[in-house]
């Protein structure tokens, strides 16, 4: 979030002294970042896939079935 933060500050200042064109890329993006924020909050659908490894070996070092 700090690396988009980031990038968005130096495009909002670099589009100060530049042309009107590079005006979309700040709102692409802030676009991409919410996606991919959405998407990580959606484990099991979407672009990102997150497997429970963690838990797993967390339940099998309880000798839990899976």
């Amino acid at each position: 979030m700090a690396a988009i933060a980031l990038c968005c500050t130096v495009l909002l200042g670099y589009r100060a002294q530049t042309s009107m064109r590079l005006a979309l890329v700040l709102p692409l993006v802030v676009a991409v970042s919410f996606f991919l924020i959405a998407d990580i909050d959606t484990p099991r659908h979407g672009l990102i896939h997150v497997g429970p490894e963690n838990l797993e070996s967390v339940a099998k070092s309880l000798g839990r079935p899976q």
